[in-house]
């Protein structure tokens, strides 16, 4: 069966057009990359964020027991962690250097909580991963 009406012809192609135009739409918002994160060391980390609390307090964000504080006293520790645009920690992992353990979710889970401001030089609030250590 042909479609003989010059309106129906219209209607059809106006459809087509509907169709593919939001298609088109949809693989603009679903392909967009992902924000890119800067690799940094620690002495360039204040250039693009400042702790809320102004310090990381590592030993009172690690749920550790009074006994445990003992053992890890004078511990040195490799930490990487990402600080998103929104300035929340992500992908926290502290791993004791001397004993090579990666410290678990459960110990860490304070820590993560930190919050962060951008400085006036990150107006964009760029996403920053940053390794360093620290001593208990």
């Amino acid at each position: 069966m042909s479609v003989n009406s010059p309106k129906l012809k219209n209607a059809s192609l106006a459809y087509l057009l509907l169709i593919s135009t939001s298609l088109l739409g949809c693989t603009n918002i679903t392909n967009q990359p992902a924000p890119r994160i800067l690799d940094i060391d620690s002495t360039s980390f204040a250039k693009y964020w400042v702790a809320k609390d102004k310090l990381i307090h590592w030993q009172k964000s690690l749920h550790t027991t009074s006994e445990v504080d003992i053992e890890l006293t004078g511990t040195q520790y490799l930490v990487s962690f990402v600080v998103d645009s929104d300035g929340q920690m992500q992908q926290l992992e502290i791993i004791n250097s001397t004993t090579g353990e990666l410290l678990d979710k459960a110990r860490t889970a304070k820590a993560s909580e930190q919050q962060f401001h951008p400085t006036v030089q990150n107006s964009s609030h760029q996403a920053v991963r940053i390794s360093t250590s620290f001593r208990l």
